[in-house]
């Protein structure tokens, strides 16, 4: 019971913050709805209230946060470096042969799937491939011939 009117509390800070309420408006907000002027001083249902309200005017129902399987997603460094790198000593270009590639090295059907543990361990693997198709992988020039 006492967890709930502390997350409604903190929510409805938060939506403080987010509609850009001045301290004073945020009280003459609050007061409008409930007669208090402190969430401290409410009941649970007020709290309620004042929440619903916020997300009437302007204030996002629901707080999008970063889900665990999304976080360690490759970067668009990582990525851009792992196309440049297909483009460039692979003999077919195409999109669908990286993605053949990406599968067969980390056992990931797209990209946009690829961690950046994973996406480091298809750079290796590309890097390797550039050694053997005769580029130098730190500058992707073509090694002299010898």
């Amino acid at each position: 019971m006492e967890n709930e009117r502390k997350r409604l509390t903190r929510l409805i800070h938060v939506g403080k913050g987010k509609m850009a309420l001045t301290e004073d408006a945020y009280r003459a907000f609050i007061g409008g709805i409930t007669g208090r002027n402190s969430c401290s001083e409410m009941s649970e249902a007020q709290l309620k209230a004042v929440l619903r309200v916020m997300r009437k005017n302007g204030f996002p129902s629901e707080i999008r946060r970063v889900k665990p399987k999304e976080m360690g997603r490759a970067t668009l460094a990582q990525l851009e470096y792992i196309k440049g790198m297909w483009t460039k000593c692979a003999r077919n270009k195409s999109d669908a042969a990286l993605l053949k590639f990406v599968n067969r090295i980390v056992r990931v059907k797209s990209l946009r799937f690829l961690t950046e543990e994973t996406a480091t361990k298809v750079i290796l693997a590309l890097r390797d491939m550039m050694a053997k198709a005769g580029f130098d992988p730190d500058t992707s020039e073509r090694r002299n011939a010898v």
